[in-house]
């Protein structure tokens, strides 16, 4: 939608709709990170021969080339990510990365906790197959051969599944491995970057501080949607040295050669400086200069002394009818004497016609069932409109405005 895309960077912050979605947001990222460009083009290169070298070895088992598959998929999701500034993606693919890097170290260093892995695919299975809550969604046909497909699935790793749990315990349907994170970390001398997978886990669990790079709180709340710039700088360089230490370890225990791409992933991890520059040059002109202006309502006195009460987006630039309040004609007569109107409620109005507006701030209405949006400097006097937006507060009776969004 035109409206959701609306970003000109040009804008300065403080004259700009509070909207941050848009794909000039990539494209000025992108212009930035121009000079990384070869470095992602090596990376990808050689990671495309580490992978294929490494899946034709077989080194590891089954569990280590499933890892594998986990954490390549989120390398290149990762590159992706960061390119687009997708910060809040970034940092839960980083963070998995983390797990990823525990994970092949512990499983590669043992049989029995390899098999114990491998085992863990049919509680997946079986919890694919319970999985129907939105097959409805689907035609009858296809409804039908999806849930068969599930149901099948479901039957067939069964008795797999009731084997792991009588040999693993019931506590094997929640967590394939036998001790946490941390404890696992720590046998492989990767505990000091556990504190960087709780940041990251801070998005993934929806935490108060998993806001970080959408809100500001230093006055008063902003909350942006779009893209977590700031995520996106701080998983940068540690979601690729995630990667680079997993190969590394990969070299290590199984002897594949992985040189060329540790080199260039360790080439691309100090560019970390151009990349978070780049976030912090368009991060810097998408954050308004103050709080943006929250839904307000309008008042619209025309010039034969008619009213029309609407409801003001001014972070979308649009307007809609609404539903009178309930004290409206006091309201109304208030701002008339205010504006010092004809005794007879009329007025001159704009040279076009217009009303003349008054955002009416502490009073909420309900938009109008059958309202359309419209532009709202369809409504609003220019300057003028602006003017009462942010200065009503002259009017005792009007409130002042709150600029929480």
């Amino acid at each position: 939608m035109e409206l959701f895309s609306r970003v000109d960077l040009s804008v300065p912050p403080s004259q700009r709709f509070g909207v941050s979605v848009g794909k000039e947001i990539e494209q000025a990222l992108h212009d930035r990170l121009s000079p990384l460009t070869s470095l992602t083009d090596s990376v990808t290169y050689n990671l495309h021969f580490f992978v294929a070298q490494t899946y034709r070895s077989s080194p590891g088992g089954e569990s280590c080339a499933s890892i594998l598959n986990h954490a390549a998929n989120d390398f290149i999701i990762l590159l992706q990510t960061l390119w687009n500034g997708d910060g809040r993606t970034a940092a839960r693919t980083t963070r998995s990365l983390y797990e990823h890097l525990v994970n092949y170290c512990y499983v590669a260093g043992d049989q029995q906790i390899e098999e114990r892995y491998r085992d863990h695919r049919t509680v997946t299975h079986q919890i694919l197959s319970r999985m129907l809550k939105r097959l409805p969604l689907l035609g009858s046909t296809e409804q039908s051969r999806e849930m068969h497909r599930r149901k099948k699935l479901g039957a067939e790793s069964l008795e797999a599944n009731r084997r792991a749990l009588a040999q693993y315990g019931n506590k094997f349907s929640r967590d394939w491995a036998q001790v946490d994170l941390y404890s696992r970390a720590k046998m492989y001398g990767l505990e000091s970057d556990y504190e960087t997978y709780r940041l990251f886990s801070q998005v993934t669990h929806g935490s108060s501080g998993g806001t970080l790079g959408t809100l500001r709180t230093e006055a008063r709340p902003i909350h942006r949607t779009g893209p977590s710039l700031e995520l996106a700088a701080l998983a940068f360089p540690e979601g690729i040295s995630f990667f680079r230490d997993l190969c590394m370890r990969i070299q290590s225990i199984h002897g594949i050669q992985a040189g060329n791409l540790i080199h260039s992933l360790n080439e691309l991890i100090a560019a970390w400086k151009i990349y978070k520059q780049a976030c912090e040059w368009v991060d810097k002109n998408l954050w308004p200069e103050v709080p943006p202006l929250p839904a307000t309502t309008i008042l619209a006195i025309y010039p034969s002394g008619g009213t029309r009460w609407l409801h003001w987006e001014p972070s979308l630039g649009i307007i809609a009818v609404g539903v009178p309040p309930a004290n409206a004609s006091e309201i109304e007569e208030q701002i008339k004497r205010h504006m010092e109107f004809t005794p007879d409620g009329t007025h001159t109005g704009d040279s076009e016609g217009r009303p003349i507006t008054a955002a009416v701030h502490g009073t909420t209405i309900q938009i109008d069932s059958d309202a359309k949006w419209m532009p709202a400097e369809a409504i609003l006097i220019p300057k003028r409109g602006a003017e009462f937006a942010a200065g009503l507060n002259e009017i005792p009776f009007l409130g002042k405005p709150s600029h929480q969004n």
